[in-house]
């Protein structure tokens, strides 16, 4: 029976050289199964990065820096290294790469950095997919040979509270593939993506987790650990453990696990490393992954939630908007106007003043009778759609409704879809 190595060493700060050192360290038991060479590309997360709204959720140039001085150590005959990320929110990728610090790596290092709506682009074919018959993937990502994956450790409401290596792969597609299947198929979309994008190395920035609400605003929390595998199953279930989650159920995670991409069970998993499991928990236990349903969430709106439960799609997206708010303007909560927010079909009647249908099943609702409805189209709406249409038909501000976000995601990047279009043509 093949077992896993996972290594989860303390890393209290960062400082480039105590990264490295914790990286040497996880390396001396974790052996790569792939030679480090040729053509690299490493994937962090930058799914939003911005000095004043999201300090905390995405992965910190000083652990990149890390693994760029490991491949300066260990790489042999290495011809390119390509940092590939495409951000969320309908934002541009230059723009989380200069706010996240990567633009000053990019001056150090002989390394590229690669925005995915603006650069070439290369289709994979996937012959396990099911839901996805093939992708449209970064072109150094397609044509790489060793892949690392420097996933942040944190919370995510979109997947049943937390986000690894596997939840990684979401940022490797762009346009309307990253949309697609971002509903109940969610679990199913995350594995298909593995086909295309494969981890030869993880390496988890776990020195500061993200946690307790919108994957991009929420606030930090010293953990004090660097996470490190060569395979991605094994990687996140153990950080589930870490985090006092129970892999099995996560549905993506059981997913990978049912369709072999990794261990079965926790008996394949040899856990090494200075960082003790149970130390880790009780730091972790504190610390809230903001997952609940819906229509839990404390605040002014009437929220009723009809099927499907969409956990990736509406429900979990317009949660994810919720705690958005929560995060950086709580006073904003009290200020809701009153109204019932309806997520999913419902065959409840529903007469109330106002009335906001978030997404094509909650438009289905058959018993609807408000003359007031404001709807939020798309299955599932946006995250960009949602800060967007609550802004215009409520006037409520987000905090992410800020001068250079606007003109970055309403201005800049159409621009970078284009200049992406045209070096495909």
């Amino acid at each position: 029976m093949k077992t896993y190595a996972v290594h989860v060493g303390y890393c209290s700060q960062y400082d480039p050289d105590r990264v490295e050192e914790a990286l040497l360290r996880g390396l001396e038991n974790v052996r790569l199964e792939r030679p480090l060479t040729g053509r690299i590309v490493i994937k962090p997360n930058l799914v939003m990065a911005h000095p004043a709204i999201a300090t905390e959720g995405y992965t910190r140039p000083e652990v990149t820096e890390a693994v760029l001085r490991l491949i300066g150590r260990r790489g042999r005959s290495v011809r390119s290294i390509d940092i590939v990320e495409k951000s969320g929110l309908g934002v541009t990728t230059a723009s989380m790469f200069r706010w996240a610090g990567y633009r000053e790596l990019a001056r150090r290092y002989p390394i590229r950095l690669h925005a995915m709506e603006e650069g070439k682009k290369s289709v994979v074919v996937l012959n396990r997919g099911r839901v996805h018959r093939h992708v449209t993937v970064a072109r150094p990502m397609a044509e790489r040979d060793f892949l690392i994956f420097i996933p942040k450790l944190k919370t995510n409401v979109l997947s049943h509270g937390y986000s690894g290596a596997l939840k990684l792969n979401i940022g490797t597609v762009d346009g309307r593939e990253r949309i697609a299947h971002h509903h109940r198929d969610l679990p199913v979309k995350v594995v298909d993506l593995l086909e295309a994008a494969n981890p030869d190395l993880i390496v988890t920035d776990g020195i500061r987790m993200a946690f307790g609400g919108n994957q991009m605003t929420q606030g930090g929390g010293d953990v004090g650990v660097l996470v490190v595998s060569t395979n991605a199953v094994a990687h996140d279930m153990v950080c589930c453990r870490l985090l006092n989650l129970d892999p099995s159920r996560i549905p993506h995670i059981r997913e990978a696990m049912d369709r072999g991409y990794g261990p079965a069970s926790f008996s394949q998993i040899r856990i090494t490393g200075d960082a003790r499991v149970r130390d880790v928990q009780a730091v972790t236990r504190k610390y809230h992954s903001g997952f609940m349903p819906v229509e839990k969430f404390p605040c002014a709106f009437k929220i009723v939630s009809g099927e499907p439960l969409c956990i990736g799609g509406c429900h979990g997206i317009f949660l994810d908007w919720l705690h958005m708010v929560k995060d950086r303007k709580p006073k904003l909560l009290r200020r809701f106007p009153r109204l019932t927010a309806v997520i999913g079909k419902t065959d409840r009647r529903i007469g109330d003043g106002r009335v906001l249908l978030v997404g094509s099943c909650a438009s289905a609702s058959p018993n609807i009778r408000s003359k007031r409805i404001v709807r939020i189209k798309g299955c599932p709406p946006t995250h960009k759609r949602i800060v967007w249409d609550m802004m215009v038909r409520y006037f409520l501000l987000a905090p992410l409704v800020r001068p250079s976000l606007i003109i970055d995601g309403f201005v800049l990047y159409p621009l970078k879809k284009i200049k992406g279009w045209l070096v495909n043509l």
